[in-house]
């Protein structure tokens, strides 16, 4: 079977994150999220950016002396790992508002869950096992 260069591929792909439920105990956390299976220029952009987001989220100010400055950069990153999710995936699955209705992929939306603790790593690490074909660990999500 002969192999076909497309110009744009997607797939769905699970992202799953421990997280603590309203009981107290350990749940996991499983959405889906339909990635863009980027070629190797544009993928390695995104690195680039969010190496560059995970410099600021251990530096927001650099030296951190204005206070109204950090919060203003720390509230920011929400909307920078939204910005860069936008770009690697367009839609998700199994995201619901706080009562229990489906939420619409969107921008807005999205920085509202990458707002969640850690999930930015998450969906970035599930987006490069996407791309790479890493089947056991989609097994494992």
């Amino acid at each position: 079977m002969a192999y076909k260069i497309v110009k744009e591929r997607k797939a769905w792909w699970p992202v799953s994150w421990k997280g603590v439920g309203e009981d107290g105990e350990i749940i996991t956390n499983k959405i889906e999220l339909r990635f863009r299976l980027l070629k190797v220029d544009e993928a390695v952009k995104i690195a680039l950016a969010v190496d560059g987001v995970r410099a600021a989220e251990a530096t927001p100010t650099g030296d951190g002396s204005d206070p109204a400055t950090v919060a203003a950069a720390i509230a920011a990153l929400p909307v920078r790992y939204a910005d860069l999710v936008m770009q690697i995936a367009d839609d998700w699955r199994g995201v619901q508002a706080e009562n229990g209705e489906p939420l619409p992929f969107g921008a807005d939306n999205l920085a509202l869950l990458m707002n969640e603790p850690g999930l930015f790593g998450h969906v970035f690490e599930a987006f490069r096992d996407c791309i790479n074909a890493r089947e056991e660990a989609k097994a494992g999500n």
